[in-house]
């Protein structure tokens, strides 16, 4: 896959962002000018060299006046470029620095989750549609209508979201990510909570009672889960993510925990509780590890340093957490 680049950049520092683009290798180059003071270039490379250039000119063109830069996904090209045809990374030092899977870059991943993560009249939508489904199917036992729930899957961008804030040492994102994160979830239990409240069922589904307990599988289960996620979204597999929301499931558990607390169940409602916050848990725990593996890092030292100590103190959280939720499991399921 292929990324075109389009720069705006300063005359002034024109000649400093041709000695960035010639210490890499691309698949096409074109300079435009455009006024009297700027110049646009327009650079097509693989996708997954782009973030050490899109690094490089940050570091160095970024607090310019006037500087623009913007990366397109590049659907098809003609001619297509054969295998043999396609640049390697320039020096041994830039293939280090980049991570050893194919993955979007540091700013695209983050542009991606920053919108997923928006606290708007959309969220808010999906997240009211969501729980109705969900509980909906719940009640019925129709598996069928509670995977369109999974798939509909407001709640893990959020997350994801919280993943990366805490590797990325970014405050700003992690506090977005927890806001949106607690409204959709406060939004799916008032709705699941007065379903059971009115409906009062006699008797629940298997759906809703095997979403009372929590096992060893489910934990481990939602470690693999958060990594797949945290994975799909730094490679832009798309496909692999509509897999991932159905593994990580984190709505059925919800809407559960609030028909039964609705209902007046509170011993079964908190077992979906419980299985609710190990799903949060474990996706958190394993973007943050999936995220460190891929190496995605801020770009400054001190940016680095910050973000080292957020993720130590995120990883002591989300692993303290976790074993307090295998004691329990341990004593109690």
């Amino acid at each position: 896959m292929l990324r075109k680049v389009e720069i705006v950049v300063p005359l002034d520092k024109e000649e400093r962002l041709k000695n960035i683009l010639e210490s890499f290798e691309l698949v096409d180059k074109l300079q435009v000018s455009l006024w009297e003071d700027k110049a646009l270039y327009l650079i097509t490379l693989p996708a997954e060299d782009s973030g050490p250039l899109l690094d490089e000119i940050e570091q160095n063109l970024a607090s310019a006046s006037g500087f623009r830069l913007n990366v397109i996904k590049v659907e098809a090209t003609l001619p297509e470029i054969e295998e043999e045809e396609r640049p390697e990374k320039a020096s041994e030092d830039k293939a280090r620095n980049s991570s050893s899977t194919k993955s979007l870059s540091r700013q695209e991943l983050y542009t991606e989750i920053d919108n997923s993560v928006g606290l708007n009249r959309n969220y808010l939508l999906m997240c009211s549609l969501s729980a109705v489904v969900a509980t909906s199917g719940v009640l019925q036992g129709n598996v069928a209508v509670i995977i369109g729930a999974m798939v509909i899957a407001p709640l893990l961008g959020p997350n994801v979201g919280l993943a990366l804030a805490s590797t990325l040492g970014d405050i700003k994102l992690g506090k977005k990510s927890l806001i949106t994160s607690f409204v959709g979830v406060l939004l799916a239990v008032l709705i699941s909570s007065l379903a059971g409240f009115l409906l009062q069922p006699s008797e629940w589904s298997m759906e809703v009672l095997s979403r009372t307990n929590l096992g060893w599988g489910d934990v481990a289960l939602g470690l693999a889960s958060g990594s797949a996620g945290s994975l799909a979204f730094t490679t832009g597999a798309a496909n692999a993510v509509i897999g991932v929301m159905i593994a990580v499931a984190l709505m059925p558990p919800l809407v559960v925990f609030g028909l039964l607390l609705g209902a007046g169940e509170s011993t079964l409602a908190l077992g979906a509780f419980l299985l609710f916050i190990s799903n949060v848990i474990c996706i958190n725990l394993g973007g943050v590890v999936t995220f460190l593996f891929q190496g995605i890092a801020p770009l400054d030292w001190w940016e680095k340093e910050k973000a080292r100590r957020l993720t130590r103190y995120s990883l002591a959280l989300w692993l303290g957490l976790l074993f307090l939720l295998l004691i329990i499991i341990f004593f109690i399921f």
